[in-house]
């Protein structure tokens, strides 16, 4: 947990390693793009290797300190390969400090950079270590354990694919290179905290940074973009109004999840992206440090007729799966949608196809709104049927995309769509096939990850008014933008179509909220329309006071509930482990093999799995239950192993239990027969509140069946 001197240097170089060979292969692959997209791709790229190269490795070497060693030659080898074809070819872009200082001038870059401090601060603070406590901030305190889980657990036991150290035996199919980043990190001897809180200050800056340069390339207007970028990462409903009265806007600093843009009890849930996607969420984070930049790509790519981007961005594709599946299946509906506009485009249909889509926003309103009240009462909002009415409506999508791409070839026309969204698709499904079927489709195919699900969490709430109080006035301005849109306009922004309605009907994991995930990514799209539909009525203005005046208290009203929910989060702390945990897993550490497997509660907050990275028999349900994995067994076995241990002599060996952890947490949750742990067991360990057994003296001790699920 600790690292030293030398670990921390480690550290450091190995991460500033990546980001060079990364910011270099930019200047092969990207020559006609300007510097300071050249520099946060390259970041992006650096960020990427560090992921992927010591995976890759990791499955012949393990995730040892020998596979990073040679992911370190690959990638030097990669790079100094490339730069030696650029240059033979001519294709090397210089690198210029005077260009890029003329980009960084924007004055709207000071915003940018001032959320990006601020969130690095959140950071920190989010994980903090003080008189032998580890205190988290609110957004963190349910998500931060588990993700440390991954981290240590994957450092420190080395296998690859990785098991979870919360269920044992059982693949990690989470995307667990948005952890394994750190991992890396931590495995050279970098501090825990280090390990944690570097990779998100990077990762943070690529998705601020990235989407300041989406907007722009969406917008084509430097101050519309700015607004859009403010729009959704500033963003929040109407919740504010729920904590207009006495004492109510202190409740906001002083409850848990008591915020403007997280009140469930009100069904306020619509979070602010920065505090309760970003911190907390490491797979969104890092999913989208690489989505805003692909993304950024593929608009350029598109509507700017940038061909030659197509390859770029399916290596940046490729590499989602196993960083975000969420962001590899929002990046895969824009592709279709903007490659039905280009067919549209090229068919002349695009008058037709615009006026369709307008048609459908206000039908598909007043449609949803009545779907609800037909399926709510009629207890149909879970049904088979949903999946299959959202499959069939994408089959038909496929079918009309594939019925204008055989015109095309048929008339001798199929070479252009080859060469640049076939390359793409090719590439793509080179890179991210095997990691769906070593990982994802395994998960899916419980059952309980992909069914047909209406309305998100709307809960009870009328349709439009759950949306209208969640997103706030942003709802109307995007609707009011989309409408009054020009077609190219309408064709940049409609991807928010394809993304809200497939969310709406399926779901992709047992949480209903975690669409979301899907969610965000359409109202990227949709905070584009609303700055259009803000500034054509702002343009209607004519008096310059009165604009700035009515501009001024716009952004109030849509920021507010933002700002005073971020200003909770600079404020909270709870704490996540308490006296004595550290002790204990420095202990574990120094003297637990890295496969140990210690039987505990499940308390989500876990030090043993999160700090020791060492496996326990059964993680919390709060992390199992919604990853969709079979964990019942596990949980009964353990409380079996607590209570009536000497009848659990066969499922000890079962499960491959090297120890027992007997704390206040595990006498809370069972009725801890001590004395029967006493007489089978040794103590190696005792606080005073914590005593830790060393299972032994059990028949067929340590037989293959270790770690099992019963």
């Amino acid at each position: 947990m600790i690292g030293s001197f030398s670990g921390a240097l480690a550290t450091l170089a190995m991460l500033l390693f990546f980001q060079v060979c990364g910011v270099t292969l930019a200047r092969v692959l990207l020559p006609q793009e300007g510097p300071a997209p050249r520099l946060l791709l390259g970041s992006v790229f650096g960020s990427v290797l560090l992921q992927w190269l010591p995976a890759l490795l990791a499955f012949f070497l393990g995730f040892t300190l020998n596979a990073h060693l040679l992911a370190i030659l690959l990638a030097s080898l990669l790079t100094a390969g490339a730069v030696i074809l650029a240059r033979k070819h001519n294709r090397l872009a210089p690198f210029s400090l005077r260009q890029l200082s003329g980009v960084l001038g924007h004055s709207s870059l000071v915003a940018v950079l001032a959320l990006w401090l601020f969130f690095c601060f959140l950071v920190l603070h989010s994980f903090r270590w003080a008189d032998g406590r580890i205190y988290s901030s609110q957004a963190t305190f349910g998500d931060m354990a588990m993700h440390l889980s991954f981290i240590t657990s994957l450092a420190r036991q080395g296998t690859f694919p990785p098991n979870y150290s919360l269920l044992p035996g059982v693949r990690l199919s989470y995307p667990f290179l948005s952890d394994s980043i750190s991992s890396s990190l931590y495995l050279v001897g970098g501090d825990l905290r280090l390990a944690y809180c570097l990779p998100m200050f990077l990762a943070g800056a690529q998705v601020m940074f990235g989407g300041w340069l989406l907007f722009r390339a969406l917008m084509g207007r430097r101050q519309r973009g700015f607004l859009a970028w403010l729009l959704f990462f500033f963003n929040g409903g109407l919740g504010l109004l729920y904590f207009f009265h006495a004492g109510g806007l202190s409740r906001i600093f002083t409850g848990f999840y008591q915020t403007p843009t997280n009140l469930s009890e009100k069904n306020v849930r619509w979070v602010n992206v920065v505090v309760d996607m970003l911190l907390p969420q490491r797979a969104t984070l890092f999913g989208w440090a690489v989505l805003f930049p692909a993304l950024y790509l593929l608009c350029r790519a598109v509507f700017a007729q940038k061909r030659s981007l197509f390859p770029v961005i399916g290596l940046l594709a490729g590499a989602l799966p196993m960083i975000h599946t969420h962001s590899f299946l929002a990046l895969a509906l824009v592709c279709g949608v903007w490659l039905t506009v280009e067919l549209c485009r090229a068919h002349q249909l695009s008058q037709r196809a615009v006026r369709l889509g307008k048609f459908l926003l206000p039908a598909g309103l007043v449609l949803m709104t009545a779907l609800q009240y037909i399926l709510t009462r009629s207890g149909l909002e879970n049904s088979s049927g949903l999946l299959i009415f959202a499959c069939g409506a994408l089959c038909l999508w496929a079918g009309f995309v594939i019925t204008l791409l055989v015109m095309d070839f048929t008339a001798g026309k199929g070479r252009p769509w080859l060469m640049s969204w076939g390359l793409l698709l090719g590439i793509t499904l080179l890179l991210a096939v095997p990691q769906l079927l070593t990982w994802t489709f395994q998960q899916v195919s419980t059952g309980s990850m992909l069914r047909g699900h209406f309305g998100w969490i709307t809960g009870e709430d009328n349709y439009l008014w759950f949306y209208l109080k969640n997103l706030g006035f942003t709802a109307p301005l995007a609707f009011f933008g989309l409408l009054t849109a020009k077609p190219e306009a309408f064709a940049r922004y409609c991807p928010a179509l394809a993304i809200w309605f497939l969310a709406e009907f399926v779901e992709f994991q047992p949480n209903d909220y975690d669409n979301n995930k899907l969610l965000y990514v359409g109202f990227l799209f949709l905070c584009c329309a609303a700055a259009d539909g803000l500034c054509s009525l702002l343009e209607r203005v004519r008096d310059q006071r009165a604009k700035l005046w009515s501009a001024g208290a716009a952004m109030v009203v849509l920021t507010s509930s933002a700002l005073l929910t971020m200003g909770r989060e600079a404020v909270a702390s709870y704490e996540l482990f308490g006296d004595g945990a550290l002790s204990l897993c420095q202990y574990i550490e120094e003297n637990l093999e890295p496969s140990a497997i210690v039987l505990t509660d499940q308390r989500h907050n876990n030090e043993v799995a999160s700090l020791s990275g060492r496996s326990v028999v059964c993680g919390s349900p709060s992390y199992l239950f919604y990853h969709g994995l079979p964990y019942t067994g596990n949980e009964e076995a353990a409380r079996k192993m607590y209570e009536e241990p000497e009848a659990s002599r066969e499922l000890f060996i079962r499960l491959g239990v090297d120890y027992v952890l007997v704390s206040d947490f595990e006498r809370s949750s069972f009725t801890v027969d001590t004395d029967a742990l006493e007489q089978m067991f040794p103590r190696v360990f005792d606080d005073g509140c914590r005593i830790l057994y060393r299972v032994e003296g059990l028949s067929g001790e340590g037989s293959s069946g270790k770690g099992d699920t019963p």
